[in-house]
């Protein structure tokens, strides 16, 4: 068994990846969050995350954005993917709609999932560098396109050139966007999770789980709907808990270490240390057993995606 695993710590940001296309750092930096590091992609994806440490299943990418004090990306729309943001520590402001008027404020555990064809961006509210994790949902021919508005590649024009606009273009960010529709306050609540509301539920091998987002009709509710092949829980464990449970046979599970502490991730007898920020893959029909390491209770990402292909 070879472990799908990527170490924070040896992450490269995506700015980084880049400049080494002639794609200048500042730019990226401008258009984006400080530091973006696409952990997770699927094969033959084209796109600025296509060069993630791990490859997945198609259909989902998972990316670290980390922002100093104050900073965040442009606006930007998501033409065919849905965008997730989990506040991993800090505190975020996500904006969306025309002119970026609309703003809710997010604190470590919680979720917002932005709907595909608005206008969105995010602000890093601390006073100290914070992250998100961010999840892009597709189906298999997700191309992870990004449209901005006009005005922004006309500046980008004037202080970089022609061709900078070609190479973004090349990893499908475009400047080519127009007003999007208008999404209320109300109707963006219903895609939002609240990790302070949220209601435990405890797995078969009784791990205590709280759901954030899942699919219509799954079988672990969550206050967010999600499409189709995704479900995204927190798993808070007590002090030198252990918990053992088996994926199902059409779905894989990505484990994500939010906190400062460690998990001890067993499968197969190999074990595997998560430190902060790390990701492990647990294939389909697998049995694992993770225990909290931590002297304090400790969150981590559980993360199960379907085997078929994504559909919206």
């Amino acid at each position: 068994m070879t472990t799908q695993l990527a170490r924070y710590k040896e992450l490269v940001p995506y700015q980084s990846q880049h400049a080494e296309n002639g794609i200048p750092r500042q730019v990226m930096e401008y258009l984006a969050a400080t530091r973006v590091f696409p952990v997770v992609s699927p094969a033959g994806l084209v796109g600025r995350n296509a060069n993630a440490r791990l490859r997945g299943w198609p259909g989902l990418c998972l990316t670290i954005a980390e922002c100093v004090p104050g900073h965040g990306p442009v606006a930007h729309n998501h033409t065919g993917t849905l965008e997730t943001f989990l506040c991993i520590d800090g505190q975020f402001e996500v904006l969306w709609g025309d002119n970026l008027k609309h703003k809710v404020v997010l604190e470590p555990g919680d979720l917002c999932s932005v709907p595909q064809g608005l206008y969105r961006s995010f602000k890093n509210l601390a006073g100290h560098d914070a992250g998100l994790l961010v999840l892009i949902q597709g189906d298999q021919n997700m191309s992870d396109k990004i449209e901005m508005p006009k005005n922004l590649g006309e500046q980008i024009r004037s202080q970089h050139g022609e061709k900078i606009l070609e190479l973004l273009a090349g990893i499908n960010m475009r400047f080519q966007g127009e007003d999007t529709p208008e999404y209320t306050p109300a109707q963006m609540e219903t895609r939002i999770a609240r990790f302070a509301k949220l209601k435990a539920h405890t797995s078969p091998g009784g791990a205590t789980l709280y759901p954030l987002m899942a699919p219509k009709g799954a079988a672990m509710a969550a206050p967010v709907e999600n499409w189709p092949g995704l479900s995204v829980a927190i798993q808070v464990s007590k002090a030198g808990e252990s918990t053992t449970d088996t994926t199902a046979t059409d779905q894989c599970q990505w484990l994500i270490n939010l906190g400062t502490d460690e998990w001890e991730v067993t499968q197969g007898g190999e074990r595997t240390v998560l430190k902060h920020l790390d990701f492990i893959c647990i294939d389909a029909a697998t049995q694992r057993t993770v225990t909290n390491l931590a002297g304090a209770e400790a969150r981590l990402l559980v993360a199960n995606q379907g085997r078929d292909t994504i559909r919206h």
